[in-house]
């Protein structure tokens, strides 16, 4: 699998042709060298990942700066000073969410950036 690592800013070249018939993306949150497990689920109970949300990564759309570099088919990491940003992009994101598992997911993918910013994290986008 390829590893993408977006800590820093990056050129033009960030856009990718998605085929969401065969995504699969999942979000894990790392502090330090450890993956956190436990995080408390905006709906209740707890989760250790986010997904679901892959419809709504559109490369196209200009709003989602960092949403849109994500490699659909490898590894993409956000650090902690990238996460204002994309607290944003998911707050527009948010708008267009059907009910159920895509909204649930972009919920625990907020939860865990607002966990990532306060613990100087690193969000760690897995692809298929």
């Amino acid at each position: 699998m390829a590893r993408r690592d977006l800590s820093e800013a990056e050129g033009d070249d960030r856009r990718h042709v998605l085929d969401h018939r065969r995504m699969g993306i999942q979000v894990e949150l790392q502090v330090g060298e450890q993956r956190v497990r436990q995080l408390p689920d905006p709906s209740g109970g707890l989760f250790d990942a986010a997904g679901d949300f892959d419809r709504l990564l559109d490369p196209g759309n200009p709003a989602l700066g960092l949403l849109s570099a994500v490699d659909p088919h490898g590894e993409t990491r956000f650090g902690a000073n990238q996460m204002r940003q994309l607290l944003a992009e998911l707050e527009l994101l948010l708008i267009g969410a059907t009910a159920g598992a895509e909204r649930r997911g972009l919920m625990r993918l907020r939860a865990m950036a607002e966990r990532c910013a306060e613990d100087q994290g690193e969000l760690v986008f897995v692809g298929d």
